[in-house]
C-alpha cells in the first residue's frame, strides 16, 4: 500500500525534524509526506531542505491556523491508499508503517486502524487512558482506542465520511475529539475500525500546567462530539463521572493541580454537551 502522511504544523521546528528523521528509518518506504505549514514565515525551509533527498515531501502553505482545515487541505492533495495525520511533535518507531500495512492486508480487512501512545522516554502514560486489548472499535470504546496522530484510514472511507469537521479540534472552542467525531461518522456509514494496542507512536507527555490550560476546551470537544453523534447515556455518563471522580480523588490526595485539571475537564464535557442545543459554548471559568 501507498501511505500519505499529512502533517499540520505550526510553531515547531526541531520537533518536526525529529519526526522526519524517524520517517527515514521506516522499513516500508512507499509513502509521501505532506507538510501543511501554518507558519507565517520560512522557518521550515531549512528543515525540509535537509530531507528532500531522503523523503517524498510536498510542502503546502495555509494561512488558516486551524488543525482540521490543514488536515483536510493535505488530504485533498494526497495520492495514498491510506491516509494518516501525524502530529508535528510525534516520533514513529521503525516498524509503524510495516505493522499497519500488515494489518490492512490481514483477514479482518478493516477500513481504519488505531493504536496507542508511548512517551518519548518509552513510558505508557496515564493509566486507564488506553484500552488494554485489541478490539473492534465501537461508539463506547472509541474514547479509549483512538488519538488523531495514530489513526490510519482508507482514503475511500475518509472521503465518504467528508473528512475532518473543521468546527471542532485545535484552533476552535471545542479543542479535542475530532478524531472520535470522524470515527463515529465512519461507523455510522458502515465502515469498520480495529484498535491494536501494540501499534504505538511516540509523543511527548505534556506537563500538568499545559494540560490545565487546555482542559476545559478539550473537555468541551468531547461533550460536543458525544451529543452531536447521539451517543447513549451510558457512554456520556461514564466519562462525566470519570472526570468529576478524578477531581475528587486528587483533591483528597492533596494534588490540587490534577484535581483542578479533572474539574475543568468535567465542566468542559458538561458544557460542550449542552452547547449543541444552546448553539454556544459557555466560557471557561476563571480560576486562580
Amino acid at each position: 500500500m501507498f501511505f500519505s502522511l499529512i502533517v499540520p504544523t505550526l510553531g515547531r521546528v526541531e520537533e518536526l525534524r525529529a519526526l522526519l528523521l524517524s520517517l527515514t528509518r521506516q522499513s516500508v518506504t512507499t509513502f509521501e509526506v505532506i507538510i501543511v505549514d501554518q507558519n507565517g514565515d520560512d522557518r521550515l525551509l531549512p528543515v525540509l531542505g535537509d530531507f528532500t533527498d531522503r523523503l517524498n515531501i510536498t510542502h503546502l502553505r495555509s494561512p488558516v491556523r486551524r488543525c482540521n482545515h490543514a488536515r483536510n487541505l493535505g488530504a485533498s492533495r494526497a495520492i495514498g491508499d491510506i491516509l494518516t495525520f501525524p502530529d508535528d511533535d510525534c516520533v514513529y518507531m521503525d516498524n509503524v508503517l510495516k505493522t499497519v500495512d500488515d494489518l490492512f492486508h490481514g483477514d479482518r480487512n478493516p477500513d481504519f486502524i488505531t493504536g496507542s501512545v508511548v512517551t518519548l522516554e518509552g513510558q505508557t502514560g496515564r493509566a486507564g487512558r488506553w484500552h488494554p486489548y485489541e478490539t473492534t472499535i465501537d461508539s463506547h470504546n472509541v474514547w479509549t482506542c483512538l488519538i488523531e496522530f495514530n489513526f490510519f484510514m482508507r482514503r475511500s472511507a475518509f472521503t465518504s465520511a467528508g473528512g475532518f469537521d473543521e468546527s471542532v479540534g485545535p484552533g476552535t472552542p471545542f479543542g479535542s475529539a475530532e478524531g472520535q467525531d470522524l470515527a463515529l461518522r465512519l461507523l455510522k456509514k458502515g465502515f469498520t475500525g480495529l484498535y491494536v494496542p501494540m501499534l504505538k507512536i511516540m509523543h511527548p507527555d505534556k506537563p500538568v500546567t499545559l494540560n490545565i490550560a487546555r482542559a476545559y476546551s478539550y473537555g468541551a470537544g468531547m461533550g460536543y462530539v458525544m451529543r452531536r453523534n447521539h451517543l447513549d447515556i451510558r457512554t456520556v455518563g461514564t466519562f462525566l463521572l470519570r472526570s468529576i471522580g478524578g477531581s475528587l480523588v486528587y483533591l483528597l490526595k492533596g494534588n490540587f493541580p490534577l484535581s483542578r485539571y479533572y474539574f475543568l475537564t468535567f465542566l468542559g464535557r458538561l458544557n460542550g454537551y449542552r452547547s449543541v442545543r444552546r448553539g454556544v459554548l459557555t466560557a471557561a471559568p476563571v480560576t486562580g
